[in-house]
């Protein structure tokens, strides 16, 4: 008796985790494949980096949104968001760039390889600034 209580309980508790983190991965992905809402101010930074992006290449755009980023404070949120939507307005524009796209994963898979961060890492930034910028490569090349 013992026995199919804890039985029951082992699978329940699966079960609980098993939906958890599937939900987990839908909101993921929804986030990642669902644009913003359009704001003026929105669509202003996305125009600026529009026009920049016509000056130089994706790698430049990338580049150009990290000086930007490591000029801002951590809980600066309104300026983190202007430079992501500036950084994608950007990668719209620019030129490609010879292997850009080669290793980016997908958004749901760098939940799993944490690409984001090891990029973050290797540059010595701040996570939530940089990570926000390489999550604008990851939107670029999935599409």
């Amino acid at each position: 008796m013992i026995r199919k209580i804890t039985k029951r309980i082992i699978v329940a508790l699966v079960m609980i985790t098993l939906v958890g983190v599937v939900a987990v991965v839908f909101a993921i992905v929804a986030r990642f494949q669902s644009d913003k809402r359009s704001s003026p101010r929105t669509e202003a930074r996305m125009q600026d980096g529009v026009e920049f992006g016509k000056t130089t290449n994706q790698q430049g755009c990338i580049d150009e949104g990290l000086k930007r980023g490591s000029r801002m404070a951590l809980f600066d949120w309104d300026d983190q968001g202007d430079n992501e939507d500036f950084v994608l307005g950007c990668l719209k524009s620019s030129a490609p760039s010879p292997g850009f796209c080669d290793g980016v994963p997908s958004g749901v898979k760098n939940i799993f390889v944490d690409w984001t961060k090891k990029k973050c890492e290797k540059i010595n930034m701040v996570e939530p600034i940089c990570t926000g910028i390489f999550d604008q490569q990851i939107r670029f090349c999935e599409h």
